[in-house]
């Protein structure tokens, strides 16, 4: 399984350093030429530790009570992929001389990105270079770059300098909010040549990570500069290795000198095992099997899986959306892991529990008087959002993190972990909703906050968050239940612990039947919030429109129309579809579909999963190869700044939960599938209730199979 960039057009070199990233869950280097920085195309040249983050004050030029003082914003640490080469004098530059025989890979088998040519030099010195890199799986604090040369027709001598840069070269769009427009650095605290190690810090946040580094040929000097430390090194023999190591928290330092080549081992067999049960095989007319199995192995290289990390928007390809980690890790990246790897699904949830404390905090900004308030966009558990309207004002979120966990149990049957994590937040943040919510005549509203599109921001009653909250409430009282019958003494510790009465269960009972759920009786479809449908529709054509709207208009001009960003009431739909009939189903996807612009990566899957669900199955094609390749095509036109993590999720659940119609049905799983002309078969594996099940759907049959008694 490998994907190819091979040429070095200027939209290729962009995109292939997010898509050519290497990562691991805790580092991430960006796919960055390595010979230097061409000034001819967009760059950001970078390096990421998951959680190493600096903290920056948020301006307003008005300033109201309760408003996010300070932000977290994702910063390189010190990147060690400049690679200098010099042949005979000459430095290698694909500006100079001639490239020929030249391919650009990633192997998602083996872990490793390689870049092969052969470069003929002014002076027609012919060398074949081969760059081999991975992040390895198996020591996450390693990174490690082998450069092999073949000389073709000299014997010219050769040599090679790292840069270790302290600071990030950076292109920024200026005009782009979804960039973060200041430029936050470390700080060096010490160096120690002799040692080969270099710690660094953060100003504001303060903290502290440590490089160290080991190159196997000789060095000829290292020096310290203003803003790097640079390390010559002449070839003996004709290969180079370089490692890096960061240390950071509790990951520390080790198999700094391992060779390449066990490093590579190593990574065989983490990721044959991770294969055996992750991979999809599709037979398709479009190669579908390509860009399934990349959304994968891109996810699972920017999974955090300490507790302390999770996965952000942008995972570890790229600084887009400052690092941060939204409700997409909970509702498209936490499904893909559940179905293939619960195991490795549970640490995202373990990090929101982690978290707890910082969501109990975060809702005294709001005047909250109880419960916890997850916030919008966090790296390490605060709120950096300083746009409440279409931020943090996302309540959703609370209910998408305990949907996550209630999900997580009906896949597991993993009760002990609802004991020691999951009712603790499920019920903080039920709290914030019964605080906030209110019955009158006879229904529960929650008002004035936003649902998932970004484009009707301070709404009643938005249906996908009144649905979820409905759902939560719920569980809570089956939860309940299943603790008091099964957990006696835990159940009575949590109440003691959590100041739960029954009282309290009762009327999170009451509000669930009780929950408004709009819905527009003459055009048979549910309501986005309560005025949605009430308002005008947008005044410009498709083709007078310029896209994405939020580069293009004024907030308040988008706010007055029926568009929507992204999938909102339409997400209630996948989500839940046994809450409605097929006709009302087909009815309000066909409706929210013709308001909506899906400037969001999120949005195509969940329309793809709704169409192919009801059988229109051209349809949902049409928007899954739109969501499939958006990264690959660069689709968006920001690829560049990372990969689009929720795009690449919501790629596999339009595969499993659309054409597959994948469902947990009676406590039992189930699949009713609509494949598409240009899919002739779909094979997987996934586990439920530890059991692993492969699962094969073509034109001409289909079924669910035990495998073999696994746990996860």
């Amino acid at each position: 399984m490998k994907i190819y960039l091979n040429d070095y057009e200027t939209e290729t070199l962009e995109k292939a350093e997010s898509l050519l990233f290497n990562g691991n869950g805790y580092i991430g280097l960006r796919g960055n030429l390595e010979e230097d920085y061409y000034d001819h195309f967009s760059t950001n040249r970078e390096t990421y530790i998951n959680g190493f983050y600096e903290t920056k004050e948020l301006h307003y030029p008005e300033k109201m009570y309760g408003f996010t003082p300070t932000g977290e914003t994702m910063i390189s640490v010190i990147d060690g992929q400049t690679t200098l080469i010099t042949i005979g004098g000459e430095q290698f530059s694909i500006m100079e001389g001639t490239i020929s025989d030249s391919e650009r890979y990633l192997d998602m088998e083996k872990g490793i990105t390689v870049r092969n040519l052969v470069w003929t030099s002014p002076q027609s010195h012919q060398t074949k270079i081969t760059i081999s890199r991975l992040a390895s799986f198996h020591y996450k604090n390693l990174f490690s770059l082998k450069i092999d040369f073949e000389r073709l027709n000299h014997q010219e001598e050769i040599e090679l300098t790292t840069h270790l840069n302290f600071y990030p070269v950076r292109t920024i769009d200026k005009n782009d909010p979804r960039m973060s427009h200041d430029l936050q650095k470390i700080v060096i605290k010490e160096i120690d040549l002799a040692k080969k190690s270099c710690v660094f810090g953060t100003e504001y946040s303060q903290l502290e990570a440590e490089l160290v580094w080991s190159i196997n040929n000789q060095t000829v000097e290292q020096t310290i500069e203003e803003d790097r430390i640079v390390i010559r090194t002449k070839l003996e023999g004709n290969s180079y290795q370089k490692n890096l190591s960061y240390a950071f928290q509790q990951q520390k330092h080790e198999k700094i000198e391992c060779s390449f080549a066990k490093l590579v081992q190593k990574q065989i067999e983490f990721l044959n095992d991770f294969w055996q049960s992750a991979k999809v095989n599709i037979k398709s007319t479009d190669n579908l099997e390509e860009s399934v199995n990349y959304s994968t192995f891109a996810l699972l290289q920017s999974l955090g899986t300490n507790h302390t990390t999770s996965i952000a928007a942008k995972g570890l390809s790229g600084s887009g959306y400052e690092g941060h980690y939204f409700w997409d890790a909970e509702m498209f990246v936490f499904p893909v892991f559940l179905h293939l790897n619960p195991l490795l699904a549970k640490q995202l949830l373990t990090y929101r529990y982690t978290t707890l404390d910082k969501a109990r905090e975060n809702r005294q900004l709001f005047g909250y008087q109880t419960g916890a308030f997850y916030p919008w966009r966090t790296i390490s558990g605060t709120e950096s959002s300083p746009f409440f309207e279409g931020g943090s004002a996302q309540h959703h979120i609370n209910a998408d993190i305990a949907y996550a966990f209630i999900q997580y149990y009906r896949y597991t049957d993993d009760l002990a972990f609802i004991v020691d994590c999951g009712f603790e937040v499920l019920l903080e943040t039920a709290r914030v909703f019964s605080e906030i919510g209110y019955m009158k005549n006879g229904k529960f509203h929650i008002d004035k906050i936003t649902g998932p599109d970004e484009y009707t921001v301070l709404v009643n009653d938005n249906y996908y968050t009144n649905q979820l909250v409905a759902y939560q409430f719920q569980w809570l009282n089956r939860f309940a239940k299943l603790l008091r019958e099964h957990h006696p003494e835990s159940w009575s510790e949590l109440t003691k612990k959590l100041q739960l009465e029954e009282s309290e269960l009762q009327d999170f009972a009451q509000f669930s039947t009780a929950m408004a759920l709009p819905f527009d009786e003459a055009k048979g479809v549910i309501a986005q919030d309560r005025d949605f449908l009430n308002k005008s529709f947008w005044p410009y054509s498709k083709e007078e429109t310029n896209y994405p709207l939020l580069l293009n208009y004024h907030p308040l001009t988008i706010y007055r129309y029926q568009i929507s960003k992204q999938a909102d009431a339409v997400l209630a739909l996948m989500l839940f579809p046994d809450s409605f009939d097929k006709e009302t189903i087909a009815k309000s996807v066909a409706y929210y579909d013709e308001v909506t612009t899906h400037d969001s990566s999120l949005s195509y899957s969940t329309f793809s999963t709704v169409y192919s669900r009801l059988g229109q199955v051209e349809k949902g094609y049409e928007y899954f190869i739109k969501n499939a390749r958006t990264d690959l095509d660069n689709s968006h036109k920001n690829t560049k700044d990372g990969i689009h993590t929720a795009s690449m999720g919501g790629t596999f659940m339009s595969i499993i939960y659309g054409f597959c119609n994948l469902q947990v049905v009676e406590d039992r799983l189930t699949i009713d599938p609509h494949l598409p002309a240009e899919i002739d078969e779909i094979d997987f594996y996934t586990y439920f209730k530890n059991q692993k099940y492969r699962v094969y759907v073509s034109h001409q049959e289909h079924w669910i199979e035990k495998v073999a008694e696994e746990h996860q």
